[in-house]
């Protein structure tokens, strides 16, 4: 039995989530011949609340279903951050003095505040990104998971994504309600579909307090 209180950090999918520019919209149809209620969905892996495989930045590397389920539930690591302003570097400085390593946790997640601007024009182009050494200071520390909630960690070139997926390190992007959690460390269960030789998976991201 799961003991304490479960926070939902997933955002909702249906026709009107926004969706990364030049993704394409979220599509739903609604089978009218079937007997039942049956619907068919079509919208890119990388749409709401989602997970990066490495394969999504390097062939070869691990894709979506071969995610080991360990690093999909994981004691993690809350990092405030709110205080990084928009369209600034995250830093190692910046994590290292909020919780010095070790980060006692196989999973960090990263809180700027960033999914109150969910649904704004500016969400998707002024958010904070992570920058090359912080990206790789998570690594060091034996991170087996990010989290963040903004868009995505980075911005081209991508030298976050690029370090932690090379590392094997999956990447969570669209987190929502973070400040809900309201604890340094917390269980977080993030099982995103077994999706055969894809670069990513929408996911139902979970924490438990």
């Amino acid at each position: 039995m799961i003991q304490g209180r479960i926070v939902d950090l997933s955002h909702p999918l249906s026709v009107g989530t926004p969706v990364f520019p030049g993704d394409g919209p979220v599509r739903v149809a609604v089978l009218d011949d079937a007997s039942v209620n049956l619907s068919r969905i079509d919208l890119s892996v990388h749409t709401g609340t989602h997970m990066d495989a490495p394969f999504h930045f390097f062939n070869g590397a691990d894709t979506i279903d071969r995610i080991p389920l360990e690093r999909c539930v994981a004691l993690t690591r809350l990092v405030d951050l709110r205080d990084i302003a928009p369209k600034h570097e995250i830093r190692r400085e910046h994590i290292e003095t909020r919780c010095p390593a070790p980060l006692r946790a196989r999973a960090a997640v990263l809180h700027t505040g960033w999914a109150e601007h969910w649904g704004d024009p500016r969400y998707f182009n002024d958010h904070p990104c992570l920058a090359a050494d912080a990206a790789q200071f998570l690594v060091d520390c034996g991170v087996q998971l990010v989290g963040v909630d903004m868009p995505s960690v980075d911005r081209a070139p991508y030298p976050a994504h690029q370090i932690l997926l090379r590392a094997g390190v999956p990447i969570v992007e669209n987190l929502t309600n973070l400040e809900a959690i309201g604890a340094d460390l917390f269980q977080l269960l993030v099982l995103p579909l077994k999706l055969t030789g894809r670069d990513g998976s929408p996911v139902r991201a979970v924490a438990f307090i």
